[in-house]
């Protein structure tokens, strides 16, 4: 019998290497997706380390780039078969500054955040519905949330708007997936993460995300919240 699959879309040594570490120790084929190929390559040995008789693959490709996407997305359908978990991941966690920023900039973070959504999403729908009909599966959709898209922060200002607009889109997608079986969710951090931090560590959040594929249909949450955004705000500013 063939593996589960799980794509991570926005890999790195935090949150995608421990959610694909994570998954693949329970016997998923990973695919890992971002932009910078030479750090692939690290994540993968990572990741392959986590399971046995498992396939980790890399897909070099910009996130921002629907086309690209859409066709990277086809390759790991025919490389490693149809997925039964997708992660979003992917952002551009950078400052950002009222009145500096360029039109071109938030151009450019929406396409990441919100298009690349869109279409891994698009791609996805197909076979997570087809997969809900199947037993013992458990088709998820997931992204990595922040608190910001309801506690903005104005240094950061072009993320917290494309958190916002995230935030809705997979609320629709919830509204259209969940009647076909199909489990979407958010794991929605309330800080910085950082290994040492513990509650707000890449294997916690990793293990969040593989609670809420455990779940059944029944027990689903949408949101799930890690660390206090409220408070994270007003240490930044220094109340």
């Amino acid at each position: 019998m063939a593996n589960k699959v799980i794509v991570v879309l926005g890999s790195g040594p935090g949150i995608g290497v421990a959610t694909g570490a994570l998954f693949a120790s329970k016997g998923f084929d990973v695919a890992l997706l971002s932009r910078n190929a030479q750090r692939l390559q690290q994540d993968v040995a990572r990741v392959e380390k986590a399971g046995s008789n498992i396939t980790v693959q890399a897909y070099p490709v910009d996130i921002s780039d629907h086309v690209a996407l859409l066709t990277t997305l086809k390759k790991v359908e025919a490389d490693l078969g149809p997925p039964e978990v997708v992660f979003f991941n992917a952002a551009n966690v950078q400052p950002s500054k009222i009145g500096e920023t360029t039109p071109e900039y938030l151009l450019e973070d929406f396409k990441t955040v919100n298009i690349g959504l869109y279409t891994a999403a698009s791609w996805a729908i197909p076979h997570l519905t087809a997969r809900a009909r199947k037993p013992a599966a458990h088709p998820s959709f997931f992204f990595s949330n922040s608190g910001i898209y309801h506690h903005p922060i104005a240094d950061f200002f072009s993320l917290s708007m494309q958190k916002a607009a995230q935030f809705n889109l997979a609320g629709s997608l919830k509204q259209v997936l969940a009647p076909e079986g199909v489990h979407v969710a958010s794991v929605d951090i309330g800080g910085i993460v950082k290994d040492e931090d513990p509650v707000l560590n890449p294997r916690n959040i990793a293990e969040q995300f593989w609670k809420l594929y455990q779940q059944e249909k029944n027990q689903w949450m949408f949101d799930v919240k890690l660390g206090d955004i409220e408070e994270f705000i007003k240490r930044m500013s220094g109340q």
